[in-house]
């Protein structure tokens, strides 16, 4: 990656510096957090910077997009999340189906509130609850699913909710929305990568072809079968990346002034193919 590429990447704009300082403060009126992740990168949208603030509150982990995720990856995360005090759940918020498991899992720590209250003679008590994650992961929808109605603005663009806001569930929970908030400084390359294919973060802070080279080579080691399916291509183990898209950008009528392949169409359509599932369900990081 260019120094340009790097600048771009390691970012941490105002408002995120501004949020995070709001949600240490807000913090005390919460009884946990949930936490949302994407289940495609659940590492690299598990950001470690807001957990440190939020360390010391009970958590659920919702791995979202579970319909775009590999469902065996996603068990070996849901099992590691699950740990004493945390609870994690996997969910797509397109199947309203999976509203009762989510509220069966909230439902357990608004018990966990309610019993602690009446120890202390206070029979009717409120939950409440703070939504955390990365730009784009999806917890205005969330909030908005949970509310049967869109009161959260919600857009697929990273970084859309700019400001905390609060809405009452029922009569026993309320729960806050926060803006997405990456950390300061990624951990390494692999990460920025992670959240560009997710769609997390901008595609154009990357060239093209790093990211489609990137989730080719992923493909190719772990969905290679899925990838010969979908563009009708034999054994691409035995053909370079360029030579890969060159034949999808032949084969699907890519052409350029002068009947020059587009190369760079056949990347942005299988990059677009790869965040929206079409070639596979995938998970890109394992626990």
């Amino acid at each position: 990656m260019n120094n340009n590429s790097e600048k771009n990447i390691h970012w941490f704009p105002g408002h995120m510096k501004k949020a995070s300082d709001q949600i240490k403060d807000k913090l005390k009126l919460v009884d946990f957090v949930i936490c949302l992740l994407d289940a495609r990168s659940p590492y690299s949208t598990f950001n470690k910077y807001l957990l440190k603030i939020v360390e010391n509150k009970p958590k659920l982990f919702i791995l979202n997009k579970e319909d775009l995720a590999d469902d065996s990856v996603t068990s070996l995360w849901i099992n590691k999340l699950n740990t004493e005090g945390n609870k994690c759940i996997s969910l797509s918020l397109d199947n309203k189906n999976n509203k009762n498991k989510l509220m069966n899992a909230i439902n357990d720590f608004i018990k966990l509130k309610q019993e602690k209250m009446a120890l202390k003679g206070i029979k009717k008590s409120k939950c409440r609850a703070m939504v955390i994650g990365i730009p784009n992961v999806g917890k205005s929808t969330f909030i908005n699913y949970l509310l049967d109605k869109k009161q959260m603005k919600a857009a697929n663009t990273p970084g859309f909710t700019k400001s905390i806001s609060w809405a009452k569930v029922n009569e026993y929970f309320e729960i806050m929305d926060t803006p997405g908030i990456l950390e300061p400084k990624f951990e390494n390359k692999i990460n920025g990568i992670n959240l560009a294919l997710i769609g997390s973060i901008k595609e154009n802070i990357l060239p093209i072809n790093e990211l489609s080279y990137f989730a080719l080579d992923f493909l190719r080691l772990n969905y290679k079968k899925e990838v010969e399916n979908r563009y009708k291509i034999e054994n691409i183990s035995n053909i370079s990346n360029e030579e890969f898209f060159k034949i999808v950008a032949k084969n699907r009528g890519f052409l350029l002034t002068g009947n020059s392949l587009d190369v760079e169409k056949a990347e942005y359509i299988f990059l677009n193919e790869f965040k929206n599932g079409i070639i596979t369900k995938f998970t890109l990081e394992r626990p």
